[in-house]
């Protein structure tokens, strides 16, 4: 059958689907859909492009953090002063061992001292690093720059060189090749910091340390006697290194709360001598010239700044005595400390010390200020002496003659004893006889010479003339035997006249000193010289750290020294 489609339908039906078209049509142009798609594709290419430009970035920094990192070690070590290689072509060498190109030398800027005593080392360094992102909007590498400056340049130095100079010293020639070794210490230390930016005092300490009569002017202290200048100190005196001058004037009188030291009193503790005034054997070296007395040698020296006088210094040196590091660290540590910045001031207006140490010692806290202490000894603490207050001033029991030259040794002296029988309060050595007065007093005594002079003696006069042991065995053993006598000894644990400081207790002092030191950042090397198990022990527990002890023998000395030269030093990036 066939359907018979009239023109009509055919039109009907294209305008129909004409219609629906343009319905479709109208919906297409309404509908926001496909935008939010090419709105996503959009971002999408952009967040990509942000995180290669990111990454390029990235890599552009970690090649600048590698840069940096080798520029601050290739300057850390050009600036060396130990480096015996060219600064630059250390620099470079750095460069090529981390895999990259070397500065040229344009890039590396090489400072230094005169003398050697600082160098300042500045490299700059720039890479392009090649991107992957970035090129697609024209960047086609981007810069890594480092610029890095390192310094070795010891700032504000203060240096107490401790050295022993007891009796020992003078065994195995000890004393021989600690000189030259010590003389190179201070040519070091002088070559490698910048000129008035370096003090240093030597202290030397044996029995006692000695300050001499123009330090001794700045300290209040008792008026026993003026022949010598070491001061004693407490215990407490040893837990902190602060010292206590005097507030008045140089040459005046302490003010009324200023602190009286105790004066060591002049004696000798050691030996059987009479006539011992320039003998050298004083406990306290005495305040004479070394012409008269070489033991004037070891009197210490403060606040220098010459190399030559330090040098000079340790040229005379002269052993004798007993071992007292506890004293050497006290007088090491306090010439370090702020509490003696008055001092250095009148030092400095009296013309004794440079212009230049105005500001020392520095306060603690300057960060631009090293405090070294180079501790020596070759033994250990042994005894310290002091005289008992009532054998150290004021009339004795002895009188001399002091007139008649023909009386020889113990004959020009008479004895009281006032608890002797009857009236005989005076033995006369020349007659061996007690008597109503001494010998030479009476007219009866002359055959011919009645001019002779008799004097009551001092305790200083006496012991300034001779040791307790001499006094001990020539004076009182006669009369009164060996268990009297033996307390008249310095060796005796109950001894009239001193007292006596055992080595115990200057164990303890030293490392309290010591503690003290290190507690206000005071640098600490200690040499064990030949010394004893317990001095290499009290040493150690001295020092900074382990590393800073030195145990060493013969020429090695030189070793120990030289090596804490080169340990002085401030090693400091500055940007």
């Amino acid at each position: 059958m066939f359907r018979t489609i009239l023109p009509g339908h055919i039109m009907t039906g294209v305008k129909n689907r004409h219609e629906r078209l343009m319905r479709q049509w109208q919906a297409y142009r309404t509908d926001e859909a496909g935008s939010l798609l090419v709105l996503g594709l959009f971002c999408f290419v952009i967040m990509l492009l942000l995180s290669g430009f990111a990454l390029d970035a990235m890599r552009a920094e970690e090649r600048r953090t590698v840069l940096m990192n080798t520029s601050d070690r290739a300057s850390l070590a050009a600036a060396d002063l130990r480096q015996a290689l060219a600064p630059k072509d250390v620099v470079k060498d750095y460069f090529r061992k981390a895999g990259l190109k070397a500065p040229n030398d344009a890039d590396i800027v090489v400072q230094q001292g005169n003398f050697n005593e600082w160098r300042s080392v500045s490299v700059t360094s720039q890479e392009a690093v090649p991107t992957w992102f970035m090129r697609m909007v024209g960047f086609n590498s981007l810069p890594a720059n480092a610029a890095s400056t390192a310094e070795e340049r010891v700032g504000q130095v203060e240096i107490s060189l401790v050295l022993d100079v007891s009796g020992s010293m003078n065994s195995n020639n000890r004393l021989v090749n600690l000189k030259p070794a010590a003389k190179d210490f201070i040519d070091t230390m002088f070559d490698t910091v910048e000129a008035g930016k370096l003090s240093m005092s030597i202290v030397t300490y044996s029995t006692q340390v000695s300050l001499g009569p123009d330090l001794l002017g700045y300290f209040g202290n008792t008026a026993e006697q003026n022949l010598s200048s070491c001061l004693e100190f407490n215990n407490s005196d040893f837990t902190t290194p602060a010292m206590q001058p005097k507030s008045t004037a140089y040459g005046s009188a302490p003010a009324g709360g200023d602190r009286l030291y105790q004066l060591n009193g002049v004696f000798d503790p050691f030996y059987t001598t009479n006539n011992i005034e320039n003998s050298g054997l004083w406990n306290c070296p005495p305040n004479v010239s070394a012409a008269q007395n070489p033991s004037n040698n070891r009197t210490l020296m403060a606040y220098s700044g010459s190399r030559t006088a330090l040098k000079a210094k340790i040229d005379t040196l002269a052993a004798g005595g007993n071992t007292s590091i506890d004293l050497g660290m006290k007088w090491g540590a306090g010439l370090l400390d702020p509490s003696m910045a008055p001092v250095v001031q009148s030092l400095i207006a009296r013309g004794k010390a440079p212009s230049s140490f105005g500001e020392r010692p520095y306060a603690y806290n300057n960060k631009d200020a090293l405090k070294v202490i180079v501790l020596m000894t070759d033994g250990e603490n042994t005894t310290a002496y002091g005289l008992n207050s009532a054998y150290d001033q004021g009339a004795s029991r002895l009188y001399r003659n002091t007139t008649n030259n023909s009386l020889s040794g113990v004959q020009r002296y008479s004895l009281y004893d006032s608890a002797h029988s009857g009236t005989s309060k005076y033995y006369s050595f020349y007659t061996g006889t007690w008597r109503t007065t001494p010998w030479g007093t009476n007219a009866s005594d002359y055959t011919a010479d009645n001019t002779d002079t008799v004097a009551q003696m001092t305790w200083q006069e006496v012991w300034k003339t001779m040791s307790l042991g001499y006094f001990a065995d020539n004076i009182i053993k006669p009369l009164y035997g060996s268990s009297e006598s033996n307390r008249w000894r310095a060796s005796s644990s109950n001894a009239y006249e001193v007292n006596i400081t055992p080595a115990s207790t200057m164990d303890t002092r030293t490392l309290n000193m010591c503690s003290a030191a290190k507690s206000n950042n005071v640098k600490i090397f200690t040499i064990g010289f030949e010394a004893s198990t317990a001095g290499q022990n009290l040493l150690r527990s001295c020092a900074t750290t382990p590393a800073h002890f030195y145990s060493v023998a013969g020429l090695n000395i030189k070793t120990a020294f030289s090596a804490i030269a080169s340990s002085i030093s401030k090693l400091r990036l500055t940007h």
